[in-house]
């Protein structure tokens, strides 16, 4: 579990995660909310506004948008990044059932990002 204090929204950085999946064809992608300093509710919606960025190691070359990385980045940290991505974002205004977001493999490299669902932990 990740908790943020956004008084410092300005220094924050990127959080990488690498896991080995519960379920291999499967990306599950963390993402319960909680905005009241308490237990996430999974009962409730909530306000997101969310990137949900994905990428494969087993994507053809000619699949997702490039990523392109700062010249100066350590090469220890560039070898746990993608080459490429596909992402759909979740914004102001828009509610979601609280849970993480999963898409499974099979639809992520045929781009299929309006197969992402909102998943409860309990539900796996």
């Amino acid at each position: 579990m990740c908790c943020f204090d956004n008084a410092d929204v300005q220094l924050a950085k990127p959080l990488l995660l690498w896991y080995p999946p519960l379920e291999p064809d499967r990306l599950t992608l963390p993402a319960l909310d909680s905005h009241t300093g308490g237990v996430p509710d999974l009962a409730t919606e909530v306000p997101v506004d969310h990137w949900v960025l994905l990428s494969t190691d087993q994507a053809p070359s000619e699949w997702g948008a490039p990523v392109d990385y700062p010249k100066d980045m350590r090469h220890g940290l560039r070898t746990f990044l993608p080459t490429s991505v596909v992402g759909r974002y979740y914004g102001p205004g828009h509610a979601l059932l609280n849970g993480d977001f999963a898409i499974g493999h099979h639809e992520l490299l045929a781009g299929d990002l309006d197969r992402i669902t909102r998943v409860q932990p309990n539900a796996r």
